[in-house]
């Protein structure tokens, strides 16, 4: 009953939002609103407010919500209106006006999305001290005084506050910093000319990998892999990190090979045979979640919070990120380079809603800025029915100097309709395959 509430508040604020930037934008243009829905069907609750008497209305099925504009190409028959408003219908208004009326639903999204994860970046949260784990004493690093479990604390005078912080400054490997300061011991010191290499190896470097999930189907589920197991070796070779793992599978994708894992402190080996990758080459993933043991990350865990400043611009660049993975996702689906099993639809959504909001009030505020934000991505996408369809309508018309004839416009909203009616039914079967069946 929990998940089901929770999934109903988290759509009502996302769905909400983003029909209130419609709904406002529309009001700025002097465009009539008829009616403000969250939700489809049967309206629940409905009152009227305004001096437009505009009805809202808190509808049947919460999987969505609608704006109703005053337009000529709309009106229901039996609907009469006043020769007053028609100057406010949506069709009679220039196109920079109806442009704007329908971007500012998905904006809206992403300002949401954007401002949640800057209050998030401010108010602060735990994250992983950037600390050396391990560096040979032969290294060069190791000569100018560098040592396992050293805590980065500044790169040429910028600081470094979390592991996040470090992995983005050295995303370049064999990167010269003229400074860097160390925190040992609660002191900090400083060396110079620091050529960072591979060699040096950052923290949760060396820790046990642990399965976190297996999923249903997956290889890792055929060969008998479970949840906790431990990730040692990949044909003998010992893996000290999760890229190493990864790395390591992926250069063995499609030959036969085995996994030494630990299992309730008794060391096993499990055999993969290449069969198992014939219908699964292009993946490169055994279907497992990984992690590391939580007793030894938090004793490495920090409060980390920014500045205004500094809040907007990882803001920023968390969006901008978040941008291009949903486009690539997107666009793995239609190459088939993603899995449609790995779609999720409204129940998928509640499980995570729900699991967010009893972990507290960040996590869940975060979720919604990542649903917030994942919700006006996807409405961009040029996809007749979508906003993203109607905006490319527009931009179509601006080039032609004219709008697409009813003709054309009909046919492309069948094919939106197929395309995303497709994705729908191939969410719900996942929902009910992962959730109601269990398989």
């Amino acid at each position: 009953m929990t998940t089901f509430f929770v999934f109903i508040l988290t759509i009502s604020i996302v769905v909400g939002i983003h029909e209130f930037g419609h709904f406002q934008m529309a009001r700025w243009c002097n465009v009539k609103v008829l009616k403000f829905s969250i939700g489809f069907g049967k309206p629940l609750f409905t009152f009227r407010f305004g001096k437009d008497r505009t009805e809202f209305a808190i509808s049947s099925i919460p999987l969505g919500g609608y704006v109703k504009l005053l337009d000529e190409n709309n009106i229901e028959t039996s609907e009469k209106v006043n020769k007053i408003d028609l100057k406010r219908a949506f069709n009679r208004q220039p196109l920079i006006k109806r442009f704007l009326i329908v971007a500012a639903g998905p904006l809206i999204n992403i300002i949401l999305g954007f401002l949640i994860f800057s209050f998030i970046f401010m108010h602060g949260s735990k994250q992983i001290k950037p600390s050396i784990s391990e560096l040979p004493i032969s290294s060069e690093a190791y000569q100018l005084g560098l040592r396992a479990g050293d805590e980065i604390a500044s790169l040429d005078g910028s600081e470094i506050k979390s592991l996040e912080d470090l992995l983005t400054s050295i995303k370049d490997q064999k990167k010269v910093f003229q400074d860097v300061g160390l925190k040992r011991n609660g002191e900090i010191t400083h060396i110079k000319n620091l050529i960072w290499t591979d060699e040096i190896k950052v923290f949760p470097y060396g820790l046990p990998i642990l399965i976190q999930s297996v999923e249903t189907g997956s290889i890792a589920e055929k060969i008998g892999l479970r949840t906790h197991d431990q990730m040692l070796m990949v044909d003998q070779i010992p893996i000290k990190d999760i890229p190493d793992l990864i790395a390591s599978v992926q250069k063995n994708w499609s030959q036969s090979y085995s996994l030494t894992i630990k299992r309730e402190n008794i060391i096993q080996y499990i055999h993969i045979d290449k069969e198992l990758f014939e219908s699964k080459v292009d993946k490169k993933r055994i279907g497992i979640a990984l992690g590391y043991d939580d007793v030894i990350i938090k004793t490495h865990l920090v409060e980390v919070k920014h500045t205004f400043e500094e809040s907007i611009k990882k803001s920023l660049v968390q969006t901008y990120a978040f941008f291009n993975l949903t486009l690539k996702t997107f666009k793995n689906l239609l190459t088939q380079k993603t899995d449609f099993k790995d779609l999720g639809g409204p129940i998928a959504i509640a499980h995570m809603a729900s699991s967010s909001f009893v972990e507290g009030t960040f996590p869940y505020i975060q979720f919604i800025g990542l649903i917030s934000l994942n919700i006006g991505i996807l409405n961009l996408l040029p996809i007749p029915l979508l906003d993203g369809g109607y905006l490319l309508f527009y931009l179509i018309e601006f080039v032609r100097r004219k709008p697409l004839s009813n003709k054309k416009m009909m046919i492309s909203q069948r094919v939106g309709m197929l395309i995303l009616g497709l994705l729908t039914g191939i969410a719900l079967y996942n929902d009910a395959c992962r959730y109601l069946l269990g398989s």
